[in-house]
């Protein structure tokens, strides 16, 4: 049998494949969630790299304030890592947020959240129904 070797796009597919397997799965988040819960998961979770309010800063990971419905790396002013830039050709809605808070090294494997191991399965209806109401 021949060995073929691994290249850089056979990733990527495998990393896509992963990311739709995931988004296909998941249910509609912020029907799921609380918001208000979500809030405390926000600020445990996330905070520390993003904002949420509207017209706030950038930190080391892009504000959040209106993510929904939004495409990704579209914040302006955020430099964005060259992986997220290239790969991150999707809207964020609840499907695809929930795929990223679970493993968004799976999604965009050498972006700068990548180090990042995802949010637990209980706070992740809770984050994404608070980042909804963000608006």
């Amino acid at each position: 049998m021949k060995t073929v070797p691994l290249r850089a796009a056979t990733v990527l597919t495998a990393s896509s494949a992963a990311f739709l397997i995931i988004a296909l799965s998941m249910t509609s988040a912020s029907a799921a969630g609380d918001a208000t819960k979500g809030r405390a998961d926000f600020v445990r979770e996330c905070a520390l790299c993003h904002t949420i309010g509207k017209d706030e800063p950038n930190r080391y990971g892009p504000n959040l304030f209106g993510i929904v419905g939004r495409a990704a790396a579209s914040v302006p002013g955020y430099r964005y890592s060259p992986a997220f830039r290239s790969s991150a050709n999707w809207v964020w809605k609840e499907d695809v947020l929930g795929a990223w808070l679970s493993s968004p090294a799976t999604m965009v494997p050498a972006s700068r959240i990548s180090v990042f191991e995802g949010v637990a399965d209980r706070d992740k209806d809770d984050i994404i129904a608070y980042l909804a109401a963000q608006k």
